[in-house]
């Protein structure tokens, strides 16, 4: 088990590994690897609740605005999903939730929110592993995409994610309308693209061509292009979207 020191450690490192990624593209070790770092993390805190850092990875969005973008806030916070590996985990996740709601709720209304004899419900499915963004549209129009940065400031890449080919430019829908989702490159377009940089044909990572131009992992390409400045390089690379949540305006 970690001491406190060493717990403090290695959140700086885990922070440090986790910006490489999102602001930089570079994976310094694999996915699983980082994991199990801050496996190590969660460990510690969950038998030391009363000296928990506020840089905890496990509280802290990683990332942040790059240089070249510039700012956007968001009107709701972004949020990140949290790692689960075993069946307590969910089950403190779970009652963490539901003493969430109970207090927002206030103690003359929770029964009216959260009734403690219904049982959640659940549903799974695919983790699509690429960049969170957010898409604004306004009379119908995409006029604002953004990605989730800290969560409360992203960067504003709209005229990239116009390149993606299943990002509607328009919607039959005049309100206010936030789209959530995630940004990512399935498998296939995954060894396409890397072949076609490796034979000299496509740039790849760091503006480079050959072996050294090749991406390690799908993720990376998601997130690497989004952060083209150039947004031509965005409408070569198939990138694809999936949408996850949608907030309207509420007109008064």
């Amino acid at each position: 088990m970690l001491t406190e020191k060493e717990y403090q450690v290695l959140i700086k490192e885990v922070n440090r590994l986790r910006d490489e990624i999102n602001l930089f593209n570079n994976e310094e070790i694999s996915e699983s690897a980082l994991d199990d770092l801050k496996r190590k993390i969660t460990e510690f805190e969950t038998l030391n609740p009363t000296i928990i850092s506020p840089n905890s990875p496990n509280y802290n969005i990683s990332g942040g605005v790059s240089k070249g973008f510039q700012k956007f806030r968001h009107t709701k916070r972004m949020l990140s999903l949290t790692d689960i590996f075993t069946f307590q985990e969910l089950v403190d996740w779970q009652a963490k939730w539901e003493n969430y709601l109970q207090k927002e709720a206030g103690e003359g209304e929770k029964l009216k929110i959260y009734n403690k004899e219904i049982t959640p419900k659940y549903f799974v499915e695919p983790k699509m592993d690429g960049l969170a963004i957010s898409l604004h549209y306004e009379n119908g129009l995409l006029i604002a995409g953004a990605t989730r940065g800290d969560g409360w400031i992203g960067e504003l890449i709209t005229e990239n994610l116009k390149q993606i080919a299943n990002i509607p430019k328009e919607i039959p829908d005049n309100r206010k309308i936030e789209v959530r989702g995630e940004v990512f490159m399935t498998k296939s377009d995954f060894k396409s693209l890397n072949k076609e940089i490796l034979a000299g044909n496509k740039i790849g990572k760091m503006g480079k061509t050959g072996p050294e131009g090749i991406f390690a992992n799908p993720r990376n390409v998601s997130s690497g292009t989004l952060r083209q400045l150039n947004s031509r390089i965005v409408g070569e690379r198939n990138l694809s979207f999936l949408a996850y949540n949608v907030f309207v305006e509420v007109v008064q």
